[in-house]
């Protein structure tokens, strides 16, 4: 692969860090951006950044890492209709909700 700059790439190196940072697949992120997978990989790779791991360790990543008290309380917030995609969905929305609230007071 080429490191010349391409003047007319469709896809900023911006869309990709930022699309690959919310979590997103390689493939979503192609279908986002118009573009082949195999580009999202080698632009990723060339500016040095680790696509993001959309398997199922990335819950298990945050889940070992928190304390003994913090997966119990964790775990008391989740059930059989609460998943815990759901619960974190609707933390983001809540503090969107909160931030567009402060942004039109002031």
């Amino acid at each position: 692969m080429t490191d010349v700059y391409r003047s007319n790439r469709r896809v900023t190196d911006s869309d990709l860090v930022r699309l690959n940072s919310v979590g997103l697949s390689l493939a979503t992120i192609a279908e986002t951006l118009g573009c082949h997978t195999s580009t999202v990989t080698q632009r990723l790779h060339a500016l040095g950044v680790q696509p993001a791991d959309t398997r199922r360790a990335f819950m298990e990543d945050i889940y070992l890492s928190m304390s003994q008290d913090q997966k119990t309380w964790l775990e008391s917030q989740l059930g059989a209709h609460t998943p815990i995609k759901t619960y974190i969905k609707n933390l983001l929305m809540e503090r969107y909700l909160a931030e567009q609230e402060k942004s039109l007071a002031a």
